[in-house]
């Protein structure tokens, strides 16, 4: 019985499952597995976790913090890839990895792993997204036709608003690329719709605006980007679109800004933002408006780079106007004192014009030689071609008989157009006649020869005291702005 009764026993065991011993190693196998499944899956957690807050960082300007997050998680997406290709997260992983590198600009490796995330795609959804991540690849890798081609398929089957502006954006660059304006046009005012909140394809549109002259749709394009929330990185680019728009059409950029100075940038951002605004004023004639904007720029940020900035370029206004050689005294005391503040001294223009005056001063009281160099500074530097005539005729009177006296006259005649007062222009051109026939710089102008010396070896022999002269006037910028404490 006993023995009967374990035989049965054995049997119904057998007849329902494996041995007890065997039973242990499935549980075991099974458990195992499950570990790894877990193991892999809280990888791409993680790697989720990290891409996350690395596009935060990205979006908020914080690119080197960003970029370390989204390297970190590659690594960790990687992994999962490499040691689990048939896992069941093996394809997010990858598809991670892809939009990690996209982000970081790695540009073959984005594309070598989009192709191999093509392999992993089971739908027809699936694989016209990766075509769009292969197109964004191609063209940053130049292949601009191929890149356009990739994400039309994209675009046409990707459901996902967010990557659409994504593939928006890359094809709308693939087209500009292509000098299809119209339709990258399209592209970038399609992404613009899908994320209202993102500035790269409204700064692309500005530019592509611009390009084909439509001014005052760009203008619009760049009003939008300041009311958004920009981050400092943000900030940067949209002042340089602007800069840009400054030297293309100084109308369109004050249209762009004409909203600026009630924005919510930053106060210095803000009052740097006015000032080009009055800068752009000033270069097309609307002084008063451009004064006012100066004003303005003072009334935001008064201790600001920009309103240090602002003030000089007043100083230059009224610098173009002076006539009286003792009037520049006033203005270097003026250029002094305001080179004291904290925000002046990280104002280029604030030193630059402040060491020019001191530079001319100098000059000046060295006579001779230092009247041509203060003459060719107030000139260039000033912007002051009255005052600089004035120099130029002040060496030729005093050095009638030196060799450069009819070069000097000659530069006082290049200036006479703009100045009525005596000497004529006439005057002049019979001094050069009558006094300095024989001269080198009178002869280049009519090609004949026969001077003591020839134009190339004045012109060496000026150089030459020039320079002394310089380095003797960057001395003295050193010990008067030591002096003053600045």
């Amino acid at each position: 019985m006993v023995g009967g009764s374990g035989l049965r026993t054995t049997q119904a065991d057998s007849s329902r499952g494996p041995s007890s011993s065997a039973l242990r190693v499935i549980v075991v196998s099974l458990a195992l597995s499950a570990t790894a499944g877990c193991v892999y899956f809280n990888q791409l957690y993680n790697a989720n976790r990290l891409y996350s807050q690395g596009v935060s960082d990205l979006e908020a300007g914080r690119a080197g913090a960003g970029q370390s997050l989204l390297s970190e998680a590659i690594q960790k997406a990687d992994k999962i890839v490499r040691e689990k290709p048939d896992s069941r997260w093996a394809d997010d992983a990858l598809r991670l990895v892809v939009r990690a590198r996209i982000l970081l600009e790695q540009w073959p490796e984005a594309a070598e792993a989009a192709v191999q995330l093509l392999g992993y795609a089971n739908s027809h959804r699936d694989s016209v997204e990766v075509a769009g991540y292969l197109g964004t690849a191609q063209l940053y890798l130049g292949d601009v036709a191929r890149a356009d081609s990739l994400l039309t398929i994209a675009l046409a089957g990707v459901e996902d608003d967010d990557v659409r502006a994504d593939f928006y954006l890359s094809r709308g660059r693939a087209r500009m690329a292509l000098r299809l304006e119209t339709e990258a046009d399209s592209d970038l005012a399609a992404a613009s719709e899908l994320r209202p909140e993102w500035v790269d394809p409204r700064l692309d549109r500005v530019r592509l605006l611009v390009g084909i002259g439509r001014g005052d749709d760009a203008a619009a394009e760049v009003a939008e980007l300041l009311r958004l929330p920009l981050n400092d990185l943000e900030q940067r680019e949209v002042l340089a679109v602007v800069e840009f728009l400054a030297t293309i059409s100084p109308e369109t950029g004050i249209m762009a800004l004409a909203e600026v100075g009630t924005s919510d940038l930053p106060r210095d951002q803000r009052a740097r933002m006015v000032k080009l605004r009055g800068d752009m004023k000033v270069e097309i004639g609307l002084i008063e408006e451009g004064l006012a904007d100066y004003q303005l720029v003072r009334d935001i940020s008064s201790q600001s780079v920009a309103a240090a900035d602002a003030d000089v370029a007043v100083v230059r206004m009224q610098l173009r106007t002076v006539t009286v050689p003792e009037e520049l005294d006033g203005y270097q005391a003026t250029m002094m004192r305001m080179s004291r503040s904290m925000a002046a001294r990280s104002s280029r223009d604030v030193i630059r014009i402040r060491d020019t005056l001191i530079r001319i001063d100098f000059w000046l009281e060295s006579g001779d030689i230092g009247y041509l160099m203060a003459a060719e500074a107030v000139r260039d530097e000033l912007e002051n071609p009255v005052l600089a005539r004035t120099f130029f005729l002040m060496y030729a009177d005093e050095q009638p008989t030196a060799f450069w006296a009819p070069k000097a006259i000659l530069a006082a005649l290049d200036l006479s157009d703009l100045d009525s007062r005596d000497p004529s222009a006439d005057e002049l051109r019979r001094r050069l006649s009558e006094d300095y026939a024989d001269s080198a710089y009178v002869l280049a102008l009519t090609g004949e020869s026969g001077s003591e010396f020839s134009y190339e070896q004045l012109e060496q022999g000026l150089q030459t005291r020039m320079e002394r002269l310089e380095r003797q006037a960057d001395q003295e910028v050193r010990n008067r702005t030591t002096e003053g404490g600045v």
